[in-house]
C-alpha cells in the first residue's frame, strides 16, 4: 500500500523546506515505496480553481505535513492563508487525520512572527505534537525519523531484531550474486573445503536464511542487503563507515578522509588500503633479513571492526561506524553502547549481540567465533606486534576502541614482526657487501654511489661494484636516480618525490 502525503506550507518563504520533504521521500528507496509526495508546483496548469485543486489533494491524503515558517501569507475571503485552510480542511475530512506539523525556529524566536502566524502556531502546539527544526538539514532529518516511525506504527515494519527483519518493499534483484560467489569462496578458503556446490539463491535462502519467499516472490532481510546487497546504503542510510587521518593527535586538521559504503565485505577491503596509506611501515635490514614494520597489526583493527559491525545498534539512524587515525593511535567507534548485564571490564568470553543474522554470517568465513573471542584476539595481536593492549571505553551512547602505536619507537618492534613480513636477503642471492651496503641505505637512510661503494669495499674493482648494484636493483630493493656521473642509489622507499 502507498500512502499519500500532502506538503503544506507558504510557497514564498517556505521553498526549500517544501522540495526538502519531497527529497526525503524520493531519495529513499524505502520511502519511496511507501509515499506518494503531493506538492502543488507539480501540477501541471489547468483552468480548475487553485483552491479547489490542492483542496482535493488534501482530502484525498493520508498523511499532511505542515511547515510553519514566520509568515502567514496571503488571506482568502474566509480569513485563512492556503496553508491554514489546508490544515484545518485536512482536520475536517479525516477521521483519523495523521499530521506532521514542523515549525522552525526555536520557542524565544515565537514571538518574533507576524501576529497571524503566532495564533497558528497556538492552534498547533494547543493540539499536536511537532518538532521544531533549525534548519533545511535539520527539517530532513526531522521528517525522514517522523515517516519511519508512522511505518513502524502502521506495522509496515515486522516486528523484532534489525538485521532479521524482512525488506518486503525490496526484491531479490537488490542482491548481488557476485558478492555471494566471493562469499563461497572465501568460506571454502577459511574452512579448508570445497566451494559448495549450490546455487546462489539455494544458499541465501536455505543455508544462511536471509532471503525470505512470501506469496512466491523472494525478499532480502536487512542482514542480506547488508552482506551481499548491491547498493546496502540506498536502503541502509546509515551502513557506513567514516574514516579519517588526522594530524597529531587530536581532531582539529583533517589530513585524508573517505566515506566507505557498500557491502560489508568490501567495506572491510577499503578500510584496509586507507590505513595502509595513512599509517607507516617502517624497514629495517637485521642480519641478513629485511624486515618490513607496519606501525599497527591490521588484523586488530580489523577485529574491532567485525565487532563494530555486528554489535552496533543499527536502529540509531544517521549514526556510521567512524574510525579515526592519530599520530599516537587508531579508534573505532561504534553507535550502541553495551547491552544490559554487561561489563566493560569484563568482556573477554561473553557474546551477547543485538544482532545475532550478522554473527552467524560471520561465522560462516571464522571471522568471528560463538565464544565472545574478538576482544582476546585484539589484545593477542598487539601484544604480538611488541604494542600495549586496546583500551576499551564506552563515551556516551558509543563503544570506542582505542589502539596505541609505537610512536616514535617503531623500528624497536622487529623481534615481533612475523615471518612473513621477513625477506632472506640471501635467497635473492645477496653476498655480505650487498646486505652492509642496503643495511646503510635502510637503516640509515643512506644513499651511495659507485665511489662510495668502492670506498666502502676497497678490495673489489669498478666492475664488481657495478655488477653488485644491477642486482641489487633488479630485486627492487634499491633504486637508481639520476644520470651518469650524477646517479646515486637509495633503498626504493627512499627516493625522492617529484
Amino acid at each position: 500500500m502507498k500512502y499519500k502525503l500532502f506538503i503544506s506550507a507558504n510557497q514564498k518563504e517556505l521553498k526549500e523546506e517544501r522540495f526538502a520533504i519531497k527529497d526525503v521521500i524520493t531519495g529513499n528507496a524505502t520511502l519511496r515505496g511507501f509515499f506518494d509526495a503531493f506538492l502543488f508546483e507539480d501540477l501541471p496548469v489547468k483552468g480548475k480553481s487553485a483552491v479547489t485543486t490542492y483542496l482535493k489533494n488534501v482530502t484525498n491524503s493520508d498523511v499532511y505535513v505542515c511547515i510553519v515558517g514566520n509568515t502567514y501569507g496571503d488571506k482568502g475571503k474566509d480569513g485563512l492563508c492556503p496553508t491554514e485552510r489546508e490544515f484545518r480542511h485536512f482536520l475536517k475530512t479525516k477521521s483519523r487525520a495523521e499530521i506532521f506539523a514542523f515549525i522552525k525556529g526555536n520557542s524565544a524566536y515565537d514571538k518574533k512572527r507576524d501576529k497571524d502566524t503566532q495564533n497558528f502556531v497556538k492552534d498547533i502546539r494547543a493540539s499536536f505534537i511537532y518538532k521544531r527544526f533549525r534548519n533545511v538539514d535539520d527539517l530532513k532529518t526531522q521528517v525522514l525519523n517522523s515517516l519511519i516511525s508512522f511505518l513502524d506504527d502502521k506495522g509496515e515494519f515486522a516486528k523484532g531484531p534489525f538485521d532479521k527483519t524482512v525488506r518486503k518493499d525490496l526484491g531479490y534483484e537488490t542482491i548481488d550474486e557476485k558478492a555471494v560467489k566471493d562469499f563461497l569462496r572465501r568460506r571454502a578458503d577459511e574452512l579448508d573445503v570445497e566451494i559448495q556446490k549450490i546455487t546462489v539463491k539455494n544458499f541465501l535462502t536455505n543455508t544462511l536464511k536471509v532471503v525470505k519467499k512470501d506469496n512466491g516472490d523472494l525478499h532480502p532481510t536487512n542482514a542480506a542487503l547488508l552482506f551481499f546487497g548491491k547498493d546496502p546504503s540506498e536502503h541502509i542510510s546509515h551502513h557506513e563507515i567514516r574514516i579519517a587521518r588526522f594530524k597529531g593527535t587530536d581532531r582539529f586538521e583533517t589530513l585524508d578522509s573517505q566515506e566507505i559504503k557498500g557491502h560489508i565485505y568490501k567495506m572491510l577491503d577499503e578500510v584496509r588500503s586507507f590505513v595502509r596509506r595513512n599509517t607507516r611501515l617502517a624497514n629495517k635490514i637485521v642480519e641478513f633479513k629485511r624486515v618490513d614494520i607496519p606501525e599497527y597489526p591490521f588484523e586488530a583493527i580489523r577485529e574491532a571492526l567485525i565487532n563494530a559491525i555486528a554489535h552496533r545498534d543499527y536502529t540509531r539512524r544517521g549514526a556510521p561506524i567512524m574510525v579515526a587515525i592519530f599520530d599516537d593511535r587508531i579508534e573505532v567507534r561504534n553507535p550502541g553502547g553495551l547491552l544490559p548485564g554487561l561489563d566493560i571490564k569484563n568482556l573477554e568470553g561473553q557474546h551477547e549481540t543485538r544482532n545475532k543474522a550478522i554473527c552467524s554470517i560471520f561465522h560462516e568465513t571464522l571471522d568471528m567465533e560463538r565464544y565472545g573471542t574478538g576482544i582476546t584476539k585484539m589484545k593477542k595481536y598487539m601484544k604480538g606486534h611488541g604494542l600495549s593492549v586496546p583500551k576499551l571505553s564506552e563515551e556516551g551512547d558509543n563503544f570506542v576502541v582505542k589502539f596505541f602505536g609505537p610512536g616514535d619507537k617503531i623500528l624497536n618492534l622487529v623481534s615481533s614482526i612475523p615471518e612473513e613480513r621477513q625477506t632472506d636477503l640471501k635467497k635473492l642471492g645477496l653476498n655480505e657487501r650487498q646486505v652492509e651496503a642496503l643495511r646503510l641505505m635502510v637503516n640509515e637512510k643512506k644513499s651511495m654511489t659507485i665511489a662510495s661503494y668502492l670506498e666502502l669495499f676497497k678490495d673489489i674493482v669498478k666492475k664488481t661494484a657495478i655488477r653488485d648494484f644491477k642486482q641489487l636493483v633488479e630485486t627492487g630493493l634499491v633504486r637508481k636516480v639520476g644520470y651518469k656521473k650524477g646517479a646515486y642509489f637509495c633503498a626504493a622507499e627512499n627516493v625522492p618525490k617529484k
